[in-house]
């Protein structure tokens, strides 16, 4: 499951998303995909944000979580696929009456998360963690959970406050950002959760005096563990 991205300019920021894609590579060749199938992308939702396999939840679907992006306030969207095959299974997509074939149907559920975040089953519940997109590049991650996989999810609860992003974070640099914050369901047990966030900096410049030539360790993934009960 892939989103692709095209550039319109020269500027660095100069990107934005174009379509959703499932593509197939063989093990011996991870340049060239076997196949590529274009998935419905006209309604801008970019679809990926976050996968919970079939086996694992609970009912035999795979469950493709996506976003409605906008600079704040994102919104989350839901499909599914029976089993696993997501280039050959019939997606459906969910709404507040049910599921849909069309994609352009599909509404948005939950207001306030990320591009990417995770849905991981948790004690007979789905445990939803996102960074807060509720203001713009917000350093909050929260959690909110439901008794399916497609929710509602309720019951928002702050998990974990990235300490690097802003002018009064860890840096004390106003380029840095944090995001995208998600489970990782093979690291974590039980109540207690292994979660990642990426960092990165706005300053593009190619310079000695530049962020990510000064300290390159900007970039590296963050690991923090958090227990619920």
């Amino acid at each position: 499951m892939y989103q692709e991205y095209e550039r319109f300019g020269s500027g660095a920021w100069d990107w934005r998303f174009n379509r959703n894609v499932v593509a197939n590579f063989a093990l011996s060749n991870l340049r060239t995909p076997v196949s590529v199938r274009e998935l419905p992308s006209a309604s801008g939702v970019a679809w990926g944000s976050g996968l919970l396999p079939a086996s694992r939840s609970g009912d035999g679907y795979t469950y493709v979580y996506g976003v409605d992006d906008s600079p704040i306030n994102k919104q989350m969207r839901i499909a599914r696929v029976y089993g696993s095959d997501l280039a050959n299974g019939t997606w459906q997509y969910h709404t507040p009456w049910g599921w849909t074939l069309r994609e352009q149907n599909s509404r948005n559920l939950l207001t306030g998360i990320a591009n990417e975040y995770s849905v991981s089953p948790w004690g007979g519940q789905f445990l939803l963690l996102s960074q807060d997109s509720t203001e713009a590049f917000s350093g909050q991650i929260n959690a909110w959970t439901s008794c399916s996989p497609y929710g509602p999810f309720t019951q928002k609860t702050p998990v974990y406050r990235m300490p690097e992003p802003g002018p009064y974070g860890s840096y004390w640099n106003p380029n840095v950002i944090s995001y995208n914050a998600h489970v990782h369901q093979a690291l974590s047990s039980g109540d207690t959760f292994i979660a990642s966030y990426n960092v990165n900096s706005m300053d593009t410049r190619v310079s000695p005096d530049a962020d990510h030539y000064r300290d390159p360790g900007i970039y590296r993934p963050r690991f923090f563990r958090f227990v619920l009960g």
